[in-house]
């Protein structure tokens, strides 16, 4: 498949760690990028953030959500192209499954954890955070949570978020807690904003993977 996913980008030139950054339901990728240095203060990663696939009146989206869950037909088509974009920038680098890290905010982070345990992902990345997130519904042929096991996932919440309620991001992380996955879940103050104290907690979690820990703070 061609991919067709504009995507911005920063770090350094001969990278050794690629971070792959997806945005949420109506953002666009030039404010996230301009909060790297929060979260990447000293450019150790390759960040390259996505814009979202479909645009609308209301900004970019990934998918659809009504009464019946998300559009199953544009879920799969936005999978599809994060995948295909994940597998060419790692030829384009030559960096390894190891290197990468799939990250997303919102609606972003539903798709960072759906990528990882979709059985027809051709790429594994080592790492996926997931910020103010949720675990999108889907056939159950499509999630085979194994896919998580012995990898670190991180999940952070602001305890106000009113769009997407923490439970919801609590019941994912204890989802992907039993399926063997290097979980640690972390409840913050704020609400649904990809700013601190939510970009803190990633700061955190990346610069243990850059320094080779694998973080784990499971939840109670």
């Amino acid at each position: 498949m061609t991919n067709t996913l504009r995507s911005i980008r920063r770090g350094p030139s001969a990278p050794e760690r690629l971070l792959v950054l997806i945005p949420g339901y109506g953002d666009r990728p030039e404010p996230f990028l301009e909060r790297a240095a929060t979260f990447d203060p000293n450019e150790q990663w390759l960040i390259v953030v996505l814009e979202p696939l479909t645009s609308s009146a209301r900004g970019p989206y990934w998918y659809n959500v009504d009464e019946n869950g998300p559009d199953s037909v544009a879920l799969a088509a936005s999978l599809t192209s994060i995948d295909a974009l994940c597998a060419s920038l790692l030829a384009e680098t030559g960096l390894s499954e190891d290197t990468l890290v799939v990250a997303g905010f919102s609606q972003g982070g539903a798709l960072a954890l759906a990528h990882l345990v979709d059985p027809n992902s051709a790429v594994t990345p080592s790492a996926v955070a997931a910020l103010a997130s949720y675990l999108p519904s889907r056939e159950e042929r499509r999630i085979d949570l194994s896919r998580a096991s012995q990898r670190p996932v991180l999940f952070a919440h602001g305890e106000d978020d009113q769009l997407v309620e923490p439970i919801r991001g609590r019941s994912a992380s204890k989802a992907f807690h039993r399926a063997g996955a290097l979980v640690t879940w972390s409840e913050v103050g704020g609400g649904h904003r990809f700013d601190t104290p939510l970009t803190s907690e990633l700061a955190t979690w990346l610069e243990a993977l850059a320094v080779g820990e694998q973080p784990h703070a499971p939840p109670i």
